[in-house]
Formats: structure tokens, C-alpha cells, sequence
């Protein structure tokens, strides 16, 4: 093997369906009498530290950087004082 972590391949979902069965803005832009098949491409598969980092990024406070900031903050929380 030469090392190298396997990428996972992107999915397409495929499904023929009655125009009837669309939601309302695709619907009206069809012929409704064959069938369609549409197709919904899947994002590649995340890993967990890459989701990890995206939550991160999305916190709104500062992280800690001590145990008594750790305390001074649990206090804070705890009195009803802002996260």
C-alpha cells in the first residue's frame, strides 16, 4: 500500500419519478407526462476531525486557557451571568 488514506467516492442518489410526485417549483417546468429521474449528488463524507473543526469554529466564546478561568467562568454561569 503505498500510505495513502482512501478518499471516499461521492454518491449519486437516482430515483424515476412522476412529475406529479416533484415539489411545486421543479414540477412546472416539466413535461408531466414521462417519467423523470432526478438526481441529488451527495457531499463527500467529512471526517470527524474535520467536523470537530467546523464545530469549533462556529463557538462563540473564547476558549479557556486556565483552570481558575475554568472556575472563574463556571461561577459566572452559575450567578446567571452571560456563557
Amino acid at each position: 500500500m503505498s500510505g495513502e488514506r482512501d478518499q471516499p467516492m461521492s454518491a449519486e442518489i437516482r430515483k424515476t419519478v412522476s412529475v406529479r410526485d416533484l415539489p411545486e417549483v421543479p414540477r412546472d417546468r416539466f413535461d408531466p407526462h414521462p417519467p423523470v429521474e432526478p438526481i441529488q449528488a451527495e457531499a463527500p463524507a467529512r471526517s470527524a476531525s474535520e467536523r470537530l473543526r467546523a464545530r469549533m469554529a462556529g463557538l462563540d466564546f473564547r476558549r479557556l486557557r486556565s483552570p481558575a478561568e475554568a472556575v472563574e467562568r463556571v461561577r459566572r454561569i452559575r450567578d446567571g451571568g452571560p456563557i
